[in-house]
């Protein structure tokens, strides 16, 4: 298996950056970790990033993840082409829908499934790819429609989205 890609994980979390860094490591190319999301934008003009794994929430005893949505919109102003997958622990539908709605590739709930996680993030590496070459793709997991825009993830919020 060859790795491919350069991912971003930014959270505020340092054991959380770790052990992400050990699970992904294996499967991207390069895995890069921000402890704080101050030096995200900056990073994004150093670093060729495909994919940003992005924590929705920095600031202590706040869980609205109105940062992260904000981080998300400075994201595609500055670097459009990134597929974004917010992740956070405070979740619900409204939630999932507004980061689906807003840009995000998936919405993903910590704690997290190892396996899904990575699946979440190769197929944002993959819609990455594939944007770069100027075709649409679509997945068993997720498909994506250049023309209405809309991403339909796997997450287990999109699922009880769907029903």
């Amino acid at each position: 298996m060859t790795k491919e890609g350069t991912l971003l994980v930014v959270d505020d979390n340092r054991s959380i950056l770790a052990a992400l860094q050990l699970l992904l490591g294996n499967h991207f190319e390069r895995v890069l970790t921000l402890p704080s999301p101050n030096q995200l934008i900056s990073t994004l003009r150093r670093e060729p990033v495909d994919v940003v794994l992005l924590d929705m929430n920095f600031t202590a005893g706040i869980n609205t993840g109105n940062e992260g949505f904000y981080w998300l919109q400075e994201i595609q102003r500055n670097r459009p082409d990134v597929k974004v997958v917010l992740f956070t622990a405070y979740a619900d539908i409204d939630l999932a829908v507004r980061a689906m709605r807003d840009g995000a590739v998936d919405f993903v709930v910590k704690p997290w499934d190892n396996a899904k996680l990575l699946e979440t993030l190769k197929t944002a590496y993959n819609i990455r790819t594939a944007n770069r070459k100027g075709i649409s793709i679509a997945t068993d997991k997720l498909v994506v429609s250049k023309e209405s825009g809309m991403f339909w993830g796997e997450s287990n919020a999109m699922q009880q989205l769907r029903s």
